[in-house]
């Protein structure tokens, strides 16, 4: 019976341990709600032990021993809100962003906020969407279109060339519009650092080139005073903060990226008459002139006409092609990067190193470069200390050709002088130089085609040391040190093969130029909550930064070879001179931030700067901002809209300030140089302003974010920017020497909302979609002028009242369809004041008046990222409404009516006027037409467009083809840039400089490249 019972319990015990031991094989995904990317890395926990991490690049996971009494499992990762789940065979896991994490890392000026807590207006764009595999040279070339506010305008299509930002309008006349470049909490050096010396030269280089977009970790750009405010005088047009990649605990892992592909014109661009056509226009201009200024018959018109066309645009066998001569098919581009980042709890690095050579559409269109940096940081064991270098190097070369309106441009010759019916060679295949070259006294373009040589080679090294010590808790002190240092040396050879070096027998312009900026600042900063519902956060510190540039310039002439171009070979030194200049600003500042129970904030930013550029009693200026926000989905009365996640309410006001461009322009200067009586002298050279002071930018604004239904994000913003003590140059009496003197005298506003919207088409399932619209609409309205007088420059005018890029010309009236004669509204005034609207065949009679701005009333972009198991898709557009563009150098060259015999002629003007009652837009054309050349409005055309900014499409292999080879992850990827665009105006280019007047700079490039990415 004893045993019966005992083998009776040890079954059951038996049995309890078989039930006990069971065990559920489980399976899933790990997918971020955000961006729908696989989570990789992701923790999983039963019962608070950890069973598990997601390792797959597909964000899978298998757990084959899952005990079979565990009900559920517990998914973290660092960013994410930790999820809990129910336990079944497959599952599918979404994990949502942890807004408290995310809003610690929202970078703002000098440190970081919480997202939740943010008064200001900012839009943060993750580089990982918008810089992933695009082939640029400079992040801001994708700035356009990914957040309202912000508008990119490129001078020239050359690979480096420098670009114009602008963040809420134009708000400066004498001063900066650029916005302040941050990168890593460093104010940095921007914008173009080309030197030249030669007079009108077009060259640029873009100096933000340098920073490799593939180590941009996020970018916020700072628009609002309460946002931007702690930068002060230099914050008037808004910040750029720029975030690079940093070093992750865990394993190190290495990864190796390289692209290759081609460019070419984004659009077909000036396109003109072939060899028959231009036979034909040409023809048809000195028949008219015969008929209508010399009074011939019919048939002695004909005669003239057909003795003229036959000297100034002959018949060939073959036409010449002179842009197949001078332009290559493409361009090309390719990219090698290699990156290892790692780290454990206490130090951890990022280390990159990558090379990029970008050719143009010409031979000597080109730029290169290596790039280098190093991240790293450390903390004591305690946390207490924390300290880190960030150390960036780049050398970069380039080339470019002349550009504007030099007969260098091999751009502007085509559509100048270099037509088809004038042969490329003469018989003996040498080059033709008879009509029209010779009596322009320029070179055969394709003979003088890259002989002469604009080069820079630029260097820069910025490096920063930083520290912190926390004191107490929540007090930190924290020291920052850093030097950028740029050296570009240019170099212009003009052999004496080429047509501008024959001149001089060869010669030679060296100018090393040097920029030097030290920067240091100390911040205390102290954070605490008091009972749980009283959250502080107080900084004061101070920041000093000291700037100086240097340059020599040396230019020799006459070389016996020109395989020898180097100065000291040369015959004939012409030239030499240096110059020094030096820039100070010292500051203190502080900001205080305030908030209660996470639904009311209230924040406070002041500063104090002083600088080297103004007056001695404007030395010292103030610069402040008060801003709140009030957190409404957090009150209790919400709490029944369950389909409102998220609603906040923003206002703030604050003033920032903008330093004259001009480094001494309140001193009394004496200049040198002058040469009295066979000795050295001096002049006076300025008027000395001791109250030159800051332009202010008084700054409002007011908006709202919102989350609904878990899908869409809504943000709007209203501002208005008052710029007051403008910078202009105002008449002085002439007794005093000179014709004018800076002042603070002017005022401008921009006026303007901006609204982002951010939908999940697809969130909770295989395919993920997200797409989004940024839009900006901007009003720029001369506020004040010195004395209210208008300043007239060409067909430029400033006006009260008026933007401030506004044109001054004739209105045109059409063409006359039964005479073909060109028409213009009179507009002189009436006795009662109103302008005289009748029309006048004579352009002289007609007054001019403002025709119209290149200010758009709506820009913006569309974003979609989409992606489905291992592929992922990545597009941007960027547009722009309303706005105008006047395309003189049309006017000036390829639509002068006939004027001009031997230029060339655009496609446009085959829809001439012939015969009456054509209706057209075209005029007749005329041999030395009288009236050619008029600024009118008919060359202003609306510039609208659409287009592909960037667009990419990506995948990654399988995992279980890439663990027998130990490899983490391959992806294969193609690219592109400026694919496709859509234009009101399809001759020139959409994408013109700031202030809408068209010339002959190189277009912008549209680009495809292939690549992958191999990580260990």
């Amino acid at each position: 019976m004893k045993r019966k019972f005992m083998l009776l319990l040890t079954c059951l015990f038996i049995g309890i341990g078989l039930v006990t031991a069971q065990v559920t094989k489980v399976t899933g995904t790990v997918i971020s709600e955000e961006d729908g990317l696989p989570v990789v890395g992701a923790s999983i926990l039963v019962k608070g032990t950890a069973v598990g991490t997601v390792t797959d690049m597909d964000g899978k996971f298998q757990l084959p021993n899952v005990p079979s009494s565990a009900k559920t499992l517990v998914i973290s990762f660092i960013g994410m809100a930790t999820q809990e789940v129910a336990i079944k065979a497959n599952l599918q896991i979404f994990l949502k962003a942890d807004a408290e994490v995310l809003d610690e890392v929202m970078v703002v000026a000098y440190g970081t906020a919480k997202k939740a807590s943010f008064t200001g207006a900012a839009s943060t764009i993750s580089a990982k969407k918008i810089l992933k595999d695009i082939p640029i040279n400079s992040f801001e070339e994708v700035l356009q279109g990914s957040a309202p506010g912000v508008t990119v305008n490129s001078n020239s299509g050359q690979p480096g060339a420098a670009l114009s930002i602008r963040l809420r309008g134009t708000g400066s006349m004498n001063a900066g519009n650029e916005p302040l470049y941050v990168i890593d909490g460093i104010p940095v050096v921007s914008g173009d650092v080309a030197v030249s010396g030669v007079s009108g030269d077009t060259k640029s280089f873009n100096i933000m080139s340098s920073l490799n977009p593939s180590d941009i970790e996020n970018i916020t750009i700072l628009k609002d005073a309460a946002a931007a405010s702690l930068y002060g005088s230099r914050a008037a047009n808004g910040v750029v903060l720029i975030t690079t990649k940093k070093g992750q605990e865990g394993k190190t892992t290495i990864s190796f990226k390289a692209n290759w592909g081609i460019t070419d014109w984004a659009t077909k661009n000036r396109e003109t008459v072939n060899g028959d056509q231009q036979r034909e226009l040409t023809y048809e201009a000195f028949y008219n002139e015969g008929i209508l200024y010399k009074d011939y018959d019919e048939v002695q018109a004909k005669q003239y006409a057909q003795q003229n066309v036959d000297v100034w645009a002959p018949k060939l066998d073959r036409y010449s092609d002179w842009e197949s001569a001078l332009f290559k098919s493409n361009g090309s581009m390719e990219n090698y990067e290699f990156a290892a980042q790692g780290g454990n709890e206490n130090t951890n690095f990022y280390a990159s190193l990558a090379y990029k050579n970008e050719k143009g559409m010409v031979e000597s269109s080109w730029m290169k470069g290596f790039f280098g940096r190093a991240n790293v940081s450390h903390k004591s064991n305690d946390g207490k200390i924390k300290m880190g270098v960030n150390i960036s190097m780049s050398k970069q070369s380039s080339s470019q050709v002349s550009e504007g309106y030099a007969y260098a441009n091999p751009y502007f010759v085509t559509r100048w002088y270099a037509i088809p019916n004038i042969p490329i060679y003469n018989e003996d295949g040498s080059f033709y130089e008879g009509f029209p070259i010779a009596n322009l006294g320029v070179a055969n373009p394709v003979k003088d085609m890259n002989l002469d040589k604009s080069l820079s080679s630029v260097f820069r090294s910025s490096n920063s040391l930083w520290a912190s010590y926390e004191i107490i808790k929540g007090l930190i002190l924290k020291q920052t040190l850093s030097y950028d240092y740029i050296m570009n040396e240019a170099t212009t050879h003009w052999p004496k093969a080429s047509h501008n070096g024959n001149l001089h027998q060869g010669l030679m312009i060296k100018i090393p130029y040097q920029n030097h900026n030290i920067y240091s600042s100390t911040v205390l900063n102290y954070i605490t909550t008091i009972n749980e519902k009283h959250n502080v956060d107080v900084l004061i510190g101070w920041d000093v930064d000291d700037k100086k540039e240097t340059y020599v310039e040396a230019v020799g002439k006459g070389y016996s070879t020109d395989l020898l171009p180097e100065l000291e070979n040369s015959s004939t030194p012409m030239t030499a001179s240096s110059g020094y200049s030096r820039d100070r600003l010292l500051s203190v500042l502080s900001r205080f931030n305030y908030d209660y129970a996470g639904k009311y904030y209230i924040s406070a930013n002041y500063r104090r700067d002083g600088s080297s550029r103004l007056g001695i009693n404007k030395r010292w200026g103030n610069f402040w901002s008060v801003s709140g926000a009030w957190r409404i989905s957090s009150e209790n009365f919400m709490q029944g809209l369950p389909w409102i996640n998220d609603l906040k309410l923003r206002v703030s006001y604050g003033i920032n300030g903008t330093l004259p461009s001009k480094l001494y322009s309140h001193l009394s200067l004496m200049s040198t140089g002058y040469d009295y009586q066979d000795k050295p002298g001096i002049a006076p050279g300025t008027i000395p302003n001791p109250d030159l002071a800051w332009e202010r930018n008084k700054n409002f604004n007011v908006g709202f974010d919102t989350r609904l239904f878990e899908r869409l994000s809504f943000s709007f913003d209203y501002y208005n920017r008052l710029t007051t003590d403008l910078l202009q140059d105002v008449p002085t009496s002439m007794t005093v020497g000179f014709t004018s003197a800076l002042k603070n005298v002017g005022s401008m506003i921009n006026r303007g909302v901006e609204i982002d919207i951010s939908y999940d088409i697809f969130k909770h399932s295989a395919i993920q979609w997200t797409t989004g619209l940024a839009l900006s609409h901007n009003k720029n309205k001369i506020d004040k002028l010195y004395d209210g007088k208008d300043i007239i420059s060409g067909s430029s005018i400033l006006r009260e009242g008026e933007s401030y890029y506004s044109w001054w010309a004739r209105e045109w009236a059409g063409v006359d369809p039964q005479t073909g004669e060109e028409q213009w509204v009179l507009n002189t005034q009436n006795k009662d004041g109103s302008l005289n609207k009748e029309l006048t065949k004579n352009p002289g009679e007609a007054q001019r008046i403002i025709i119209g701005t290149p200010d758009p009333k709506l820009t913006g972009g569309w974003r979609n990222s989409l992606s489905w198991k291992r592929l992922e898709f990545n597009a941007l557009f960027s547009f722009s409404l309303g706005g105008k563009l006047l395309d003189d150098a049309c006017l000036t060259y390829t639509d002068t009516d006939g004027e001009n015999a031997y230029y060339a002629i655009g496609k446009q003007q085959l829809n001439r006027w012939q015969k009456p009652g054509d209706i057209t837009d075209v005029p007749r054309r005329i041999n030395n037409y009288t009236y050619a050349r008029y600024s009118s409005d008919r060359h202003m055309h609306t510039n609208n467009y659409l287009r592909l900014k960037s667009v990419s499409l990506s995948y990654s292999l399988p995992k279980q083809w890439l663990n027998p080879l130990n490899i983490n992850n391959l992806r294969v990827f193609v690219s592109g840039s400026n694919l496709l665009t859509f234009q009101s105006y399809d001759n020139v280019d959409p994408e013109q400089p700031i202030n809408g007047n068209v010339n002959f700079a190189f277009p912008a490039m549209k680009s495809v490249s292939f690549g992958l990415e191999l990580s260990l």
